[in-house]
């Protein structure tokens, strides 16, 4: 398809094709074809021994994953369920799920949780007692967490979800909000200072050897992955701005049905995720999780007025539940362009004429 044919298409079809494949859908038909043809032109066939690490920021709720392709063969058919609600269609299989507190010191000694204070007179907390994030502080927790948690993985692509400057409706923007934009670009400077170094000068271990990071490094813009996911939700698209903890729980109840039913999503025998899977569907049941409340036959409303407790466990299923399912839109982005590539070879060019002869 030429940019003159693909200009004839309505912008409702262009706009529908940039979510498809995790693009912006803003502007005029003109911009959006062109960011359909760049897109196209600079797609990168995703090899079958993909590792796929995606990480939800955050400094004292730091989430990720290590996701790789399943084969469709071993999911034919129960995919079909699945897509009625969500346009995920790719199953993945889960090794590695954490969510990390990075304010802990490393490690984090034993005697922290073990004080009881003898009045309850507010004492004036010490130089060590105050969580420091400057910038010092905060690229030592960086290093150290790409050092031994992200790089032994081995990614071959790395998803670090955009922060943006928000403000919260406020007049400036919040510290907190700063100090998660600091660590998220400290992330892309160490994969970027990491990548193509040799692996005993990056970890200190003179045995391992190759490359320390020879992957790719992606921002994912978390409104891209909400928009895809909720199109599919009864009731959701189209109803503008929807309610932050309604996200949240949406967000949860695709995740847990997932690993619930045993579809989409597998955890690799042997591997950290198993545990994980386990806390995860027993925190989601507690918290009024879908199949939860079915089985102990309570109200199915799921009213949007949680009381904290609740909401608390949501919030924390919400992090672990964002760094599984931002890999997985991110899949379904490539695998929905190589097919919109195969489908219309002329997105390419000259490129995609001759490989079509």
């Amino acid at each position: 398809m030429t940019t003159a044919s693909l200009l004839k298409e309505s912008a409702l079809t262009l706009r529908s094709l940039c979510a498809s494949i995790g693009i912006s859908k803003a502007g005029t038909k003109p911009v959006l074809v062109q960011r359909i043809r760049h897109a196209a032109t600079n797609q990168q066939p995703l090899p079958p021994e993909a590792r796929i690490l995606s990480i939800d920021m955050g400094i004292k709720n730091f989430a990720f994953s290590l996701l790789t392709p399943a084969a469709l063969d071993s999911f034919r058919g129960q995919e079909q369920d699945r897509s009625k609600t969500t346009p995920l269609t790719t199953p993945v299989r889960l090794h590695v799920w954490k969510r990390l507190d990075l304010t802990l010191p490393v490690p984090v000694p034993a005697t922290i949780h073990t004080k009881t204070p003898t009045s309850k007179k507010k004492k004036t907390p010490s130089p060590n007692n105050v969580e420091d994030f400057s910038p010092a502080t905060l690229s030592q927790h960086a290093l150290n967490l790409v050092q031994t948690q992200l790089l032994p993985l081995r990614p071959t692509h790395v998803l670090i979800e955009r922060q943006r400057f928000r403000s919260g409706g406020q007049a400036a923007v919040f510290e907190w909000t700063l100090r998660v934009n600091s660590l998220e670009a400290m992330l892309h400077a160490l994969f970027a200072s990491f990548y193509g170094r040799d692996a005993a000068v990056s970890d200190g271990r003179a045995e391992r050897g190759g490359r320390a990071f020879e992957g790719r490094v992606e921002s994912v813009l978390p409104g891209g992955v909400v928009n895809f996911l909720l199109c599919a939700e009864d009731g959701m698209a189209g109803r503008g701005r929807v309610d932050g903890q309604r996200i949240k729980k949406v967000k949860t109840e695709i995740v847990g049905g997932f690993l619930r039913e045993g579809v989409m999503v597998v955890p690799e025998a042997g591997q950290q995720a198993e545990e994980m899977v386990s806390v995860f569907l027993e925190q989601w049941e507690r918290a009024g999780g879908r199949k939860g409340r079915a089985k102990k036959g309570g109200s199915g409303g799921g009213s949007g007025s949680e009381k904290g407790p609740v909401r608390e466990v949501r919030n924390k299923l919400d992090d672990l539940a964002d760094a599984v399912l931002q890999g997985m839109v991110w899949l379904q982005w490539q695998r929905n362009l190589e097919a919109l590539i195969k489908e219309r070879p002329d997105l390419l060019g000259d490129a995609g004429k001759s490989e079509k002869e």
